[in-house]
């Protein structure tokens, strides 16, 4: 078994396309620090509003939005991408989805798993964390050995949204903040001029605590035993868990 400073893959677990900016900066420190990144999307975000002049149909929508994710984990530095294929808006946990999820887990065996917040305002994101939870919990049990050797995530956190979590790991992203403008350009669909005032505000005030420009909020899930962390660099929270 590999020592877990060896380690270096990251899941992140969305439940639309786009989903993951507001902990994009997060993902770039990541992969700027050499760990290998994946993203498990459950739907195509085919019932989003399209923010343009453009008028799509559901179908178009989701080709649209799957394009830009493609070129958004280009910039961020997501090495694999797995969508599950689920209807978006009508996400609910299934035996089925949790296996597919365990899957991938003991596959891949990550040092970090990052998912939405089960608290979230948003059915798919919230029912995509109890998902995910779930699957996490039981790929380190002895169950579904058919899916893989059972595998323990050292880490688990859940990610700001628009809802705000209250999280006890901030991270210093300000050095992202060119790359983190041009991803809100990539999302031409989905980022009105308004959302983006939103996610520059949530990364300023999550930076006021910090003490640095902009930062970004991660509550460490309650089932694994760590107490509040400051630092400004993922890096050496994921270290001190060696």
């Amino acid at each position: 078994m590999k020592h877990l400073s060896e380690n270096k893959n990251v899941i992140i677990f969305t439940a639309h396309p786009d989903d993951h900016l507001l902990s994009a900066g997060t993902l770039m420190q990541l992969s700027d620090q050499g760990y290998h990144l994946i993203e498990v999307v459950f739907t195509g975000g085919e019932k989003s509003v399209w923010q343009g002049k453009k008028s799509f149909k559901a179908l178009d929508l989701k080709r649209e939005r799957l394009k830009e994710w493609q070129k958004a984990a280009n910039l961020i530095g997501i090495k694999e991408r797995f969508t599950l294929g689920l209807l978006d808006s009508q996400v609910k946990r299934d035996l089925k989805t949790v296996f597919k999820i365990m899957k991938i887990i003991r596959q891949k065996k990550p040092v970090l798993v990052i998912s939405h917040h089960p608290n979230d305002y948003h059915h798919d994101h919230n029912e995509s964390a109890k998902i995910v939870s779930e699957a996490v919990d039981r790929s380190s049990w002895g169950m579904a050995p058919e899916l893989g050797a059972k595998h323990k995530t050292p880490a688990y956190l859940y990610m700001d949204g628009e809802f705000l979590c209250q999280p006890n790991l901030l991270i210093d992203v300000s050095q992202y903040q060119k790359r983190l403008s041009s991803l809100y350009n990539i999302y031409a669909s989905q980022i009105s001029p308004r959302m983006k005032r939103l996610l520059d505000s949530i990364r300023q005030y999550r930076g006021y605590f910090n003490h640095c420009e902009l930062a970004e909020g991660f509550q460490i899930v309650a089932e694994h035993p760590f107490t509040f962390v400051k630092t400004k660099r993922l890096n050496d929270f994921l270290q001190s868990l060696s």
